[in-house]
């Protein structure tokens, strides 16, 4: 069964520009551009951020205000919708689908800070079992 993909696939300068009003709604274009190029070494244009914008709007990440000059956007979508599910695809793409695979990659990384490691023991504890299924016997 296929999945549902709530979050079509975003550009880097798409989601570059979505973080921007996950951190700063509404914006204007105006905004956008200013927190955008304050950040990046290779600044933008207006038309630029309001092509994208327009074009986040059409795909449903972004809505826009036009009841006011210039327009505001805000996001459609949130942040943990997008990480849940880029993380999923990752996941499936990578390690088949195993997440746990994923965990054990990323605790090997290096040291952990002890607040994520106290985070990671909490988790681990109220895990659910996971049950095996029973074969059945011909």
């Amino acid at each position: 069964m296929a999945r549902k993909n709530p979050v079509p696939d975003l550009g880097p300068l798409e989601f570059a520009l979505l973080r921007i009003l996950w951190k700063k709604s509404p914006a204007t274009a105006g905004e956008v551009l200013e927190d955008y190029n304050a950040r990046s070494s290779r600044p933008l244009a207006y038309t630029t951020v309001m092509t994208l914008l327009t074009r986040l709007v059409d795909k449903g990440v972004l809505r826009a205000d036009r009841e006011r000059q210039p327009f505001a956007f805000s996001p459609r979508v949130g942040r943990e919708a997008v990480l849940k599910q880029r993380v999923r695809e990752f996941v499936d793409v990578f390690f088949d689908g195993r997440a746990a695979d994923l965990a054990v990659r990323l605790v090997e990384e290096g040291p952990l800070p002890p607040e994520v490691t106290r985070r990671l023991e909490e988790l681990l504890r109220d895990q659910k079992p996971v049950r095996r299924k029973e074969r059945s016997k011909p």
